[in-house]
């Protein structure tokens, strides 16, 4: 009887494991390919940052920008230099 009991825990922690990997995986997000890259001036170093997308807003050019912007529209002119063409 007592082994029986201890299935049932057995099989418990198994469903609460499988619940808590599928949750962990379902906030996992495939990143957009980057389209290019621009430089920004940050703390007085040149930073690295990967642009996943381009667009216009009244006439102002705006980067998808990853990390250190934290994946947000930013304009342009937060970067010193880039390889984007638009």
């Amino acid at each position: 009887m007592y082994k029986r009991h201890n299935s049932n825990k057995d099989e418990i922690m198994k469903k609460i494991m499988l619940c808590l990997a599928v949750s962990a995986l379902g906030g996992c997000q495939a990143l957009p390919p980057q389209q290019c890259s621009a430089t920004a001036r940050i703390g007085g170093q040149d930073v690295y940052v990967p642009i996943y997308g381009v667009k216009k807003v009244a006439n102002q050019t705006q980067y998808y920008a990853g990390n250190p912007f934290g994946w947000k529209w930013v304009s342009k002119s937060n970067f010193s230099q880039s390889t984007c063409q638009k």
